[in-house]
């Protein structure tokens, strides 16, 4: 499931493509053609991203919020439109840019105060400049919960996916299993501020980059370059990049973690 920096990058590419300029929009689907009737040739006035929700914003009147899901995407193509598959839930396009989203698992055309309702449940996006870590504190320090669990819990802080919880706690040297109720602020303030850092830089092309440059090797940088690496998300079996322990992985609150035993003791 694309993260909060995949979301942010979308954004920003809408806002290239399409801010301040009428758009063509249809549903070559057919799922979503009365809405984008609604919409179409009308202004786009901007995008916005909070955690994994992606808003496209028209004449500040209407949004249409996307939320991606497990196989959604919203691909972008400069020049000539093609022609639509038939899987394309909508297009948006210019006569310089289109762009086409599919297999979202939400999306849904709303007025503004519909925005309103999906961001008062969600937490604070470390994005976001003006993001309040206090917010997502104060859930986790009152919680039984494990913080591999509270981190994935977009209540609590959105965006963060399971690469980044997984390598968020190991930079962190932070155990997976600790309950939110005995972190210690000192320690999840340093985790908030490596998921800005992370997340901020992942937004700029969309990819994830959480390896250190000098824990990569040679050889993985000629085969993978320096954005395919993790220190121990799908490095089950592997040998730790620091301490050299077998990274380890077990199906936690539903989903797959990974950890060090050592690193994250």
């Amino acid at each position: 499931m694309p993260e909060g920096h995949s979301i942010r990058h979308l954004a920003n590419l809408s806002d290239t493509a399409f801010k301040s300029k009428k758009i063509t929009a249809t549903s070559p689907q057919g799922r979503f053609a009365e809405e984008a009737a609604v919409i179409d040739q009308k202004q786009m006035t901007g995008a916005g991203a909070h955690g994994k929700h992606l808003f496209l914003k028209f004449d500040d009147e209407y949004a249409v919020h996307v939320h991606l899901g497990l196989y959604g995407w919203l691909h972008f193509n400069r020049g000539t439109q093609g022609k639509p598959k038939d899987t394309v839930r909508l297009r948006l396009s210019t006569d310089d840019f289109y762009a086409d989203l599919i297999a979202p698992t939400a999306c849904a055309l709303l007025r503004p105060n519909g925005v309103e309702k999906i961001l008062k449940r969600l937490g604070p996006d470390p994005i976001h400049p003006n993001a309040n870590l206090e917010h997502a504190w104060d859930k986790i320090k009152k919680s039984s919960k494990s913080i591999a669990s509270l981190l994935m819990d977009q209540s609590v802080i959105a965006g963060i996916g399971n690469v980044y919880r997984a390598e968020l706690l190991f930079r962190s040297n932070t155990s997976p299993f600790t309950p939110g109720s005995q972190m210690t602020k000192e320690k999840f303030e340093s985790i908030w501020k490596d998921s800005v850092e992370l997340l901020k830089l992942g937004s700029i092309d969309g990819k994830i980059r959480t390896v250190k440059p000098e824990h990569i090797s040679e050889e993985e940088i000629k085969l993978h370059g320096c954005s395919q690496n993790s220190y121990v998300y799908k490095q089950t079996g592997g040998f730790c990049r620091i301490c050299s322990d077998t990274v380890r992985q077990e199906t936690h609150a539903g989903r797959e973690l990974y950890w060090c035993p050592t690193c994250q003791n």
